[in-house]
């Protein structure tokens, strides 16, 4: 008789889903990509320099734009130095190029504190069939006038374009 004294009861319960917290999760979703999908940005391409091809991320930077191409290295268009002028012994600094520098950053003023640090910033566009040599002597030239915040531009391409697979 004493297991007659305990019913079991079924009880059903019903599951319900929380829209309000479902809701604040996409709302901070949409917020943080539309926050992260930032402008791309892209140099002005010189016809005569071809890039080489990278897959790294990163975004470009830099205010002065270098173009080292087969005959001539430019700044804005305007030709500094023929290649065939640039000394390419380590250590030697391009003449030419560092009062380009000089100038340069004569019109750009005092260096911020960032700047302080790490050096102004330039890009170097180097075509790719451009030795190496001859883009250490530009980076050289670079880093002794205070430009010591250097990129290279290259091509951005896919991980699987470079290695060829999936093909």
């Amino acid at each position: 008789m004493a297991s007659e004294s305990f019913i079991q009861r079924r009880t059903t319960k019903t599951a319900t889903l929380n829209l309000t917290s479902l809701m604040d999760i996409f709302t901070i979703l949409v917020f943080f990509l539309l926050m992260n999908t930032g402008e791309s940005q892209e140099l002005a391409k010189a016809n005569f320099v071809k890039l080489p091809d990278s897959n790294a991320d990163g975004v470009l930077h830099g205010q002065l734009v270098i173009n080292v191409g087969q005959e001539f290295i430019t700044i804005d268009n305007e030709e500094i130095v023929a290649v065939a002028d640039v000394d390419r012994k380590p250590g030697s600094i391009s003449k030419p190029l560092a009062e380009a520098l000089q100038a340069f950053a004569a019109e750009s003023g005092e260096l911020t504190e960032v700047e302080q640090k790490i050096g102004r910033q330039v890009t170097i566009m180097g075509d790719q069939s451009v030795p190496y040599d001859l883009l250490k002597a530009v980076m050289t030239t670079c880093s002794a006038y205070g430009f010591r915040d250097v990129s290279l531009a290259v091509n951005q391409v896919a991980a699987t374009a470079l290695t060829g697979e999936g093909e």
